[in-house]
């Protein structure tokens, strides 16, 4: 890290305020004997104004927990378990007084209340959520029309054009069919139709499958500009990792239903604790640094049916201990994260770094790869390189000024100012730690994403 690098500010006490809680959250498909467990035991904070991502494979229950938190699961979906609290802070002068609401337990009319105005969803495969025989303007006002019955229609049209304008569509588009929008106009319509009310979360389901990387650079680009300017936290859910790391502040990922690690965005970049969070981040090349062999993840997930003994991973893992296939590893705080040097315990209040792997329980020697470290800093500390010795300050004049200083000296061993050109070849130095994360994603899809506000986390609109 250079000297002009800084460590961003600790986050107010607002923005680790949290917004949602996910507890112990079980979902299943089927009922009795032919269930399948989809979801299992999921432990998630949100905190307000922040961008938790979901990362995982296909099939890893990551579309399912985010349906199963906002009651939109389809049968034969089950939820069996858990509670999902919403920590509501109403805006506006019409807004209600906060409240704690357990979506799970909350009846029908409760559920419409919140949903669309104050917890939101893009959907999976947005550009075909519009419906094609509506034109833009109706199904912008239609949500105006049902939450907010005070508006005339004047107010809501305008509105309307508010909202397409916000998300760099102009307003002659508000006559429009979907059909007559590209993938990414639709796509910047599902946004602009979620954010209509101003809500406090948004769960965003893959929301840029299928758009070429510009466009998706693009709309994640404008997205996280709309987030900065209007505070609300965001759920992102994918299967590319790479993306995640350049756009959300933590992350969980997900395995075979259960989340098996959760960091911040930095930390599972530069040092993760599980063995499929390495493989992941093993499964897209870097652009920077050294470089290295890109290796991939052996095997499959496994069939929900029929589910490996003990950590569903061991199969594929490189680094499967005997304990592995008899034991469930419960997800706590590494012991490399712990003074004591034991990992926590399960039960206790959700800690900024878990994993659920035997590897860090601190009984055994954690492999290099996994053991990387990761010192924290102090919030406002700056890392700077030595600077040569000041000279003294020279005595000020009766008036208080200065007078002007003199040239510093050159260091001892400087070559002279007008030497000889010498026969060196320039040096290129290597990128620093703090380079952007310009990479490909998992599946193979490319990655155009843009980074969240995190200390460690590249820049918002660096180059791809």
């Amino acid at each position: 890290m250079t000297q002009s690098q800084t460590i961003s500010p600790a986050p107010t006490a607002r923005e680790r305020e949290a917004v949602l809680e996910v507890r112990g959250l079980d979902v299943d498909y089927g009922h009795g004997p032919d269930a399948v467990r989809a979801v299992s035991g999921a432990d998630l904070v949100l905190h307000r104004g922040e961008v938790l991502g979901l990362a995982g494979e296909s099939g890893s229950g990551k579309s399912t927990l985010a349906y199963a938190l906002t009651r939109l699961l389809r049968a034969p979906g089950v939820i069996t378990g858990g509670e999902v609290l919403f920590h509501s802070r109403p805006q506006g002068s019409d807004a209600g007084p906060p409240e704690t609401v357990d979506l799970l337990a909350a009846d029908a009319a409760t559920l419409r209340r919140i949903r669309w105005s104050e917890l939101a969803v893009v959907f999976q495969s947005a550009m075909h959520a519009l419906n094609p025989v509506a034109r833009i303007d109706a199904q912008l006002t239609d949500v105006l029309k049902a939450h907010r019955r005070s508006m005339t229609p004047a107010q809501r049209r305008e509105r309307a054009v508010e909202l397409l304008r916000m998300v760099g569509i102009s307003a002659d588009r508000l006559r429009s069919y979907p059909h007559e929008l590209s993938g990414g106009m639709r796509q910047r319509v599902m946004i602009a139709m979620t954010l209509a009310l101003e809500p406090q979360v948004v769960i965003m389901d893959e929301p840029t499958t299928a758009l070429d990387v510009v466009t998706q650079r693009e709309i994640l680009e404008e997205l996280m500009q709309l987030r900065e300017r209007l505070g609300f936290a965001v759920v992102f859910i994918t299967h590319d990792l790479s993306l995640l790391l350049e756009l959300a502040d933590s992350i969980a990922v997900m395995y075979a239903g259960r989340i098996v690690e959760r960091a911040s965005a930095a930390e599972l970049f530069r040092a993760p604790r599980h063995p499929y969070s390495l493989g992941l981040k093993g499964s897209f090349p870097s652009l920077h640094g050294e470089r290295v062999r890109m290796e991939g993840i052996p095997g499959s997930p496994p069939s929900l049916r029929s589910m490996p003994s003990g950590c569903a991973f061991h199969p594929r893992c490189a680094f499967a201990m005997d304990r592995c296939a008899e034991e469930q590893p419960l997800l706590v705080t590494p012991s490399l994260e712990l003074p004591d040097g034991r990992a926590g315990t399960a039960g206790g209040p959700p800690s900024d770094r878990s994993s659920a792997c035997w590897l860090q329980d601190g009984r055994q020697p954690v492999p290099a790869a996994l053991a990387l470290p990761f010192p924290p800093l102090p919030a406002t500390a700056t890392v700077a390189t030595p600077e040569p010795p000041a000279t003294p300050e020279p005595n000020r004049s009766a008036a208080g000024i200065a007078p002007v200083p003199l040239p510093a000296p050159a260091p001892i061993g400087a070559a002279p100012t007008k030497s000889a050109p010498t026969n060196a070849a320039p040096t290129n130095a290597a990128p620093t730690d703090s380079a952007p994360v310009d990479s490909a994603p998992v599946d193979s899809a490319p990655a155009g994403a843009t980074s969240g506000a995190t200390a460690a986390t590249p820049p918002l609109g660096s180059s791809s």
